[in-house]
């Protein structure tokens, strides 16, 4: 993990639900005849009401069974005609992320929309894992791909908004690729990501990132545990208790969480593991269950299953830290990222070593285990019609019929390639998507009758009524910006609890402007004049307020020697003065220091954080292109061992390497890598320049050259690369890398222009 968190550092606010919209909560859903429209269904624990479904496949096609050519390692969804995957296809260079959609019933295609992936440590091909979600109220698709794109499309495919998460917020990329799946609650599109932003997100978190499911406007932002340790993709279950829209997840830090689903507040977590927690929770009555598969907190033993019972509300910023008095129960299941599927009180759950188990939810008594593979991963079951269908990693496929005293095995076939995922059951079809293709299984009527399972130990609660007004949100709450535009700003009153009781307040006054930016008409308006910088505004209305972070980006063309800031000393004692970055840059903080060399002052790497060595900062818009991006590099070291410098040019990472002695152009170390020998010598500056060309085909050209600083430009390039889909846009930024944390490597004279 050491490892992985290192690797991690080379790639570099909500709307409150309202009430009368909880049909678009897939807890309080009744009906899913035809819809799965998030990964864990409509009942958030893997359950389907629909009766009449297939006890028995076949693997050819029929009628009522289809299979479509391409790889997924997540969960399709399904919204009455239509299904939606995550997939990816092509080999090397040409590899690209697809989200497909198809007929549900015969596997036609529809339509589809690509995605190359940037400036990630993916490797062995470990991409679309994760799954679309669909809004109920709108019909519209969400997904993140690999690369961090968070997007929404139409139901027809047409783009209604993205974020690069990366670029906007420093979401951060791992050698699993695991990504997850959006939340649609209310309002609200919601994703779980691991990031390194700026100011009090500079450090790397698990956080919430909640926009506006429409306009794609961010509504708030919430960092609810502690550092992590690993990745997660633990999916989030949102549900009305007490009064308020509560939200829990695992996260990469070993703490199950529960947040505020409506304004992203931290509610309460309880610390289960060493390592990072990926599988989805599951609700039962007052007790939120949560599996594992690495080292418990407090015993050297590996996985487990617990019954939490839910914690209260805290009174202060900080959520309530729920001890060993909130365990109702626990089990030694081991399941690496595996979810638990709950049906009534009884949890089904595929562990480690290939076995599914059925444990009591009251008391968590493992009532029965059953073999069926070698191991298991990430796969989880469905339920429905009193069967569970059962993918499992070596993918095999099993359909049982499970009781208390165990499971009838009624069907088991094998499927081409590994089962990652989970069956999505819609229309009275068992979909699997495995390495190898997509399956649709027919046979069901698709009637959905009345609900099969137990009453929980209380009724679910609905949306209550707002109470008084509180508190207030500002929209957008999160978001970068350039001179010369105009930001719409909107003031909400929310109660104590989250819900909205003004949807647009007057009067709003906003404090902490920087020079160049004022609040006109209801906007953010910034002059040309407006300069870049990361700032905490505060909006007041009355003795109310609610903050909102703005970060101004740099137009085309901007540069920086770095020589306008005042060093002062070391803030640990260490006698060197020194500078922070630019605030305005994402994922920078205390990897970059501005320090003085031969007389001038220049960016370095830091060396008292061994676990990035390996830093990338973007420090430009997301929608940047068609840019030229040059810096001057100088490496420490010695003829055995020297440092690394670069930059990032629309979504390319171009590096002068130290240790190899090459000038390499990569987006992927798997998929997109090319080097060229280049021959350079610690403590002397080079100079390196690159620019990105964009063919109409889509097509592109990623060129680069380096020399010695003090000699002439040469007017050939040192490196070319041809990239068949070429990234359109993305930020500028820098890197640096210190072997061993021992040698620096320094940078200066930036400068971004536009191609000519």
């Amino acid at each position: 993990m050491i490892r992985n968190l290192s690797l991690l550092a080379t790639t570099a606010g909500a709307l409150a639900l309202v009430v009368g919209t909880a049909a678009a909560q897939p807890a309080d859903a009744g009906n899913d005849g035809g819809q799965w429209l998030s990964w864990r269904g409509p009942q958030q624990n893997g359950c389907s009401l629909e009766r009449g479904l297939p006890r028995e496949i076949a693997l050819d096609d029929t009628a009522r069974t289809w299979t479509y050519p391409i790889a997924g390692r997540g969960t399709p969804v399904v919204s009455g005609d239509h299904l939606y995957t995550m997939a990816y296809e092509g080999e090397g260079k040409e590899l690209q992320e697809v989200l497909l959609c198809l007929k549900a019933a015969t596997g036609e295609k529809v339509w589809e929309r690509r995605f190359s992936d940037f400036l990630t440590d993916t490797i062995y091909y470990r991409f679309s894992l994760g799954s679309p979600t669909i809004d109920p109220d709108t019909g519209n698709v969400y997904c993140l791909t690999t690369a961090g794109l968070f997007s929404c499309f139409t139901a027809d495919g047409a783009l209604r908004w993205q974020h690069s998460m990366m670029e906007a917020y420093g979401r951060l990329t791992f050698p699993n690729g695991r990504t997850g799946a959006p939340v649609i609650d209310g309002d609200l599109a919601i994703v779980h990501v691991i990031s390194a932003g700026w100011g009090r997100f500079a450090p790397a978190r698990d956080r919430f990132y909640a926009f506006d499911k429409r306009t794609g406007e961010s509504v708030w932002s919430s960092t609810p545990g502690t550092a992590p340790k690993d990745s997660s993709f633990s999916y989030p279950v949102v549900q009305w208790s007490g009064g308020r829209r509560l939200m829990y997840a695992g996260l990469g830090g070993g703490n199950v969480a529960c947040l505020d689903a409506n304004t992203g507040a931290p509610v309460w977590r309880f610390a289960l593991a060493v390592g990072g927690l990926s599988s989805s929770v599951v609700l039962h009555g007052d007790t939120v269950i949560a599996t594992h598969g690495k080292e418990n907190v407090d015993d050297s033993t590996i996985g487990r299953m617990v019954g939490i019972k839910r914690g209260a509300r805290p009174d202060g910023a900080d959520p309530v830290v729920l001890g060993k008095d909130h365990e109702a129960w626990r089990n030694p299941l081991v399941a690496f990222t595996s979810s638990p599927t709950l049906v009534g009180d009884r949890v089904y759950q595929t562990v480690l070593t290939g076995e599914l188990a059925c444990v009591d939810a009251n008391d968590g008594r493992e009532l029965w285990h059953q073999k069926l593979a070698p191991d298991q991963i990430h796969a989880s079951p469905a339920w429905g019609d009193g069967i569970l269908y059962v993918p499992m990693n070596n993918g095999s496929f099993h359909i049982l019929h499970p009781t208390d005293e165990g499971a009838e095995v009624l069907q088991a076939v094998q499927l081409e390639g590994n089962c990652l995922g989970a069956p999505a059951i819609a229309g009275g079809r068992v979909f699997v998507h495995t390495t190898a293709k997509l399956y649709a299984f027919g046979g069901g009527t698709g009637e959905v009758g009345p609900t099969p399972l137990p009453a929980e130990a209380a009724p679910a609660e609905v949306a209550p009524a707002p109470g008084p007004l509180s508190q207030l949100q500002v929209v957008p709450a999160d978001f970068v910006a350039q001179p010369g535009q105009r930001i719409p700003m909107r003031v909400r009153g929310l109660d104590a609890s989250g819900r909205v009781v003004n949807p647009s307040l007057g009067g709003a006054e906003f404090a902490g402007l920087p020079d160049g930016v004022r609040h006109a008409g209801g906007a953010l308006v910034l002059d040309a004049s407006a300069a870049p910088g990361a700032h905490v505004v505060t909006a007041k209305i009355g003795d109310r307020s609610a903050r909102v972070r703005l970060r101004i980006l740099p137009t085309v063309p901007f540069a920086d020697d770095f020589e306008g800031v005042k060093l002062r000393e070391h803030p640990e004692g260490e006698g060197v003065p020194s500078a922070r970055p630019p605030s305005w840059w994402v994922s920078a903080g205390r990897k970059w220091e501005i320090l003085e060399l031969d007389g001038s002052q220049v960016l370095a790497r830091t060396l008292d954080m061994p676990l990035f060595q390996r830093t990338m900062s973007l420090l430009g818009h997301p929608e940047m292109s068609g840019y030229t991006a040059q810096v001057d590099i100088y490496s420490d070291g010695n003829r055995r061992i020297m440092s690394s410098g670069g930059l990032v040019n629309q979504r390319y990472l171009i590096v002068l390497k130290g240790n190899h002695q090459t000038l390499e152009v990569r987006s992927n170390d798997e998929l997109l890598k090319e080097h060229v020998p280049y021959r350079w010598k610690a403590k002397r500056w080079y100079r390196l320049k690159s620019r990105v060309d964009v063919e109409d085909d889509g097509s592109g050209w990623v060129r680069a050259k380096v020399w010695p600083r003090d000699e002439a430009e040469p007017d050939a390039w040192t490196i070319e690369v041809d990239v068949p889909h070429a990234h359109q846009q993305g930020a500028p930024g820098l890197y640096g890398f210190t072997p061993q944390s021992r040698f620096r490597v320094y940078l200066d004279n930036l400068s971004v222009t536009k191609n000519v």
